[in-house]
């Protein structure tokens, strides 16, 4: 009988178990949260690590049946958006083709041509500096730069468009603050190079990076292969202070490195927090081809108070809050820009809380969207 009871209890638990690791979340229309934003929102109540993931999981399904691309991949780079010249951007859905140079160097090296190619334009971090690459890395890439890429989603792109705030003419012209809908996503990601190195390449795939093709233009010629996705923000506004989510690859301290003499392995100094580590886990069992990522927290307003990604935010993770920095997105035609690096002790800080309202006389609020600096004057 107890032998009996013992099976009967065990049977039970693994089917607990089963139901658990089942995830019934629905992929389609996430990112209108389905339609219902107040249901998505007691979802978040409930667990916020677990919305998380399972935004994560969307984002990186095929973009479609048969697609050789992710779903946030076919969102808009930010470089489609904030045109050199200040022009109009192209439709959300229109499709902008890489430069000929890019493509004639991506078909000698027989990429993929259906496939999307990521233009890693950036390098530079908030604090102006960079972020090295080192460690394991091939001597020929270490101390070169991670490089980043920001896109946004329709909901954030037709609000960018319907408010004319794509150049500095609109932005200079407005008269009162913005408010982006509650659909508008954005993310940030960063990339380690790999180039042309089939070697590499295969390593960092054994690490679980996902790999892409990717460019970026230096002293005036392109330089074209392939890259590692070592992080990314997740960024939407399910919530009037958005929601601030950050993953990154766990075997980035082996290729990434501080700025220390000499430099040691970088590393996340702001998690992962206690609540995302059983969600964690229960996702990399989950979904295999995501399991070398791991979510550092979700940041809501100043819950928790600091947020960061050692491949973002590398040398200030001590004072990096997605939430309080983003919250001084402001511009004004007069003053410019809002400069939210404050001067402390003959050093710089940066806000891990709110300013008070009175920090922004003068300026219009670009509701927590830093990335409309990009934006050029229109000529």
């Amino acid at each position: 009988m107890r032998r009996a009871i013992s099976i009967t209890v065990l049977s039970a638990l693994a089917g607990l178990a089963q139901a658990e690791n089942t995830n019934n979340f629905d992929c389609s229309n996430f990112l209108q949260f389905g339609g219902n934003v107040d249901k998505t929102r007691a979802e978040f109540v409930q667990s916020p690590e677990t919305l998380a993931w399972n935004w994560f999981v969307c984002l990186n399904q095929p973009a479609a049946t048969g697609s050789p691309n992710r779903e946030w991949e076919s969102m808009k780079p930010s470089d489609q958006v904030y045109l050199a010249n200040g022009a109009k951007p192209a439709p959300y859905g229109t499709s902008v083709p890489p430069p000929d140079a890019v493509l004639t160097q991506a078909k000698a090296q027989g990429m993929d041509l259906s496939r999307t190619f990521h233009n890693l334009n950036a390098t530079q971090q908030v604090d102006g500096m960079i972020l090295e690459m080192g460690g394991a890395v091939p001597a020929s890439e270490t101390g070169k730069p991670v490089r980043f890429q920001l896109l946004m989603g329709e909901g954030t792109f037709d609000y960018v468009v319907q408010r004319q705030v794509y150049n500095m003419n609109g932005q200079a012209a407005l008269t009162s603050n913005l408010e982006f809908p509650s659909i508008a996503w954005e993310l940030k990601s960063a990339w380690l190079w790999i180039g042309s190195d089939a070697t590499y390449k295969q390593t960092l795939e054994n690490d679980g990076y996902y790999i892409a093709q990717a460019y970026y233009l230096q002293d005036g010629k392109y330089q074209v292969g392939y890259a590692a996705l070592s992080g990314l923000h997740i960024i939407n506004k399910l919530n009037p202070g958005w929601v601030w989510t950050t993953f990154e690859n766990i075997n980035n301290s082996k290729y990434t490195v501080s700025n220390a003499i000499p430099p040691t392995p970088m590393t996340n100094s702001t998690g992962p927090i206690a609540a995302a580590k059983p969600v964690n886990s229960q996702f990399q069992a989950q979904y295999p081809g995501l399991s070398k990522y791991e979510l550092i927290a979700v940041q809501s307003k100043t819950n928790p108070t600091l947020l960061a990604n050692s491949q973002l935010e590398s040398a200030f993770q001590s004072q990096s809050s997605c939430f309080a920095c983003h919250d001084t997105a402001a511009y004004s035609a007069k003053k410019g820009y809002f400069n939210f690096a404050m001067k402390e002790q003959g050093g710089i800080v940066y806000p891990t809380a709110p300013l008070p309202d009175s920090a922004f006389a003068g300026y219009n609020k670009l509701d927590f969207v830093w990335s409309l600096k990009r934006a050029q004057w229109q000529r």
